[in-house]
């Protein structure tokens, strides 16, 4: 019998997460413009940097216009342009901040953050989003971060074909739905792992 399962689900916060990433990134491109376009009418701007912060707002636009489905189905590249934005918005900041605007300085590198975190909870669903039983415990994926549930705080576990529904004895019932439904083999080591670790946990 394995020692560990790993069953990938549908997380509702991270469904969420990418169906979002079209506006997410369009108020990123926004931000860039705006910018760049401030920065065309200062007088001692560099004009190398403003047409750079364009360019890169042209591209996320072109992405989000004509680009749509590759956001869904090429999540690794939604990764990539996510990381350009939380850049470019931090870069933003730091001239702001040098040339004396350190109020709107401080709300870009606040933006910039939001941006960074998001890339990390984005590139953490690409890498796992799924439910792991192990022998120590039930790891459960989250969107802020991912819950560690000990086999004596575990009440009742019922893995089904097509989702999984853990109650804790703190009354917390978390459930979710498969990614790919389980053969009658699985299903039936599945319960067995989770009856015996009951039990000794």
């Amino acid at each position: 019998m394995p020692t560990q399962f790993s069953l990938q689900i549908v997380h509702p916060a991270f469904e969420l997460l990418k169906r979002s990433a079209r506006v997410l990134h369009f108020i990123a491109a926004s931000v860039i413009l705006i910018n760049a376009l401030h920065l065309l009418q200062a007088h001692q701007a560099n004009k190398v940097l403003c047409y750079a912060q364009m360019v890169i707002a042209a591209d996320i636009f072109i992405l989000v216009f004509f680009g749509g489905v590759l956001l869904i189905e090429a999540p690794r590249l939604n990764l990539i342009f996510r990381l350009i934005e939380a850049l470019t918005i931090f870069g933003i900041s730091i001239t702001l901040m040098s040339d004396g605007h350190n109020w709107f300085g401080f709300t870009h590198l606040l933006v910039s953050g939001g941006y960074l975190f998001l890339f990390y909870r984005e590139w953490r669903v690409i890498r796992s989003e799924a439910v792991d039983i192990s022998q120590t415990g039930i790891s459960v994926p989250n969107f802020i971060k991912d819950a560690e549930i000990g086999w004596n705080e575990v009440k009742a576990i019922v893995p089904k074909y097509h989702s999984i529904i853990i109650e804790t004895l703190t009354h917390k019932k978390i459930e979710f739905d498969l990614r790919k439904n389980l053969n009658i083999d699985e299903l039936e080591q599945i319960d067995d792992f989770c009856r015996k670790h009951m039990i000794n946990g």
